[in-house]
């Protein structure tokens, strides 16, 4: 799978990228990572369902497959935009007309009613199916937990599950709470939301439908055990079905190795760096060094 990559602003990139079905786009932050990731999504056509937030069209990408669905995935941005929009509307709206505008937002930020439509287009074996896997890789963790003696740890790999209905969102987590109806997000359930958001993408591709699925720094907010069974999860999802495409975006070390558990032959990573407003796209080189993970080993 091909694409080709035309950005002149706000960085300057024109490439041409040979992608798998897993691949993996890593550096320093800042460096217009997911500038490529918007690109693409703005670019290919599909039935698009964007989870974050719009943005206006960056650059033009044009990839050599067709896709049914393209769902792309930002929590970091919801965090940020709304704190952006709340800030400009406190600094230029008063009374009344600052509290119409600041409802506005829900309806750009509407994250939870996209999702519902994903689950509402896919089978419920294809759910139930998605579900299994995820299982069969907590297992699988869990077991390795065990051989080295820290399976108490096994309880936090994913520590909140959450499910969409047409009422909101339920969740529970691995204490026994749990909540239903939520139609407003936290940040500490955006793990999670993005764990949903790909079961539902792989029930969907499960109907031969081709499926792209966009994750930009998906394990913000998780800690490090969560975020590499994300990585771990995310791989075995898309080795199990030969229809969903997955192009990610990470700044961690644990996500990382989460996603190049083992062989790694099938996941292709390319290393982003920038000079000025160029970018330099290049496949990593089999080399422990990892331009902007790899600090704390140089200096140790």
């Amino acid at each position: 799978m091909k694409v080709n990559v035309n950005v002149t602003d706000p960085v300057e990139a024109n490439v041409t990228l040979e992608l798998t079905r897993l691949t993996l786009l890593i550096g320093p932050n800042l460096n217009g990572k997911s500038i490529l990731l918007r690109c693409i999504y703005n670019s290919i056509k599909g039935l698009k369902y964007n989870l974050s937030v719009n943005y206006p069209p960056i650059g033009e990408c044009s990839i050599d497959e067709d896709f049914n669905y393209v769902i792309y995935i930002d929590p970091y941005i919801i965090t940020y935009y709304i704190y952006d929009k709340y800030r400009e509307f406190f600094e230029r709206y008063e009374g009344n007309e600052k509290l119409s505008k600041l409802s506005e937002i829900g309806k750009e930020v509407s994250g939870i009613s996209r999702l519902l439509e994903i689950r509402s287009l896919s089978r419920d074996d294809d759910l139930f199916e998605a579900k299994q896997q995820v299982n069969n890789v907590i297992r699988e963790i869990t077991e390795e937990l065990k051989e080295a003696k820290h399976e108490e740890e096994a309880k936090y790999l994913v520590p909140l599950w959450i499910s969409l209905t047409k009422n909101g969102l339920e969740w529970r987590d691995i204490f026994g709470n749990e909540g239903t109806k939520i139609t407003e997000l936290p940040p500490s359930f955006y793990p999670s939301f993005v764990l949903t958001a790909t079961m539902y993408s792989y029930a969907l591709s499960k109907k031969r439908e081709n499926v792209l699925l966009l994750l930009d720094e998906p394990e913000a907010f998780t800690y490090p055990s969560f975020a590499y069974t994300l990585g771990r999860i995310i791989r075995h999802l898309t080795e199990n079905s030969e229809y969903l495409h997955v192009v990610a975006i990470t700044h961690s070390w644990d996500f990382y190795r989460g996603l190049l558990h083992r062989n790694s032959s099938n996941v292709k990573v390319y290393v982003i760096n920038r000079d000025g407003k160029k970018l330099e796209i290049v496949p990593r080189e089999d080399s422990w060094y990892i331009p902007g993970f790899s600090v704390s080993a140089v200096l140790g």
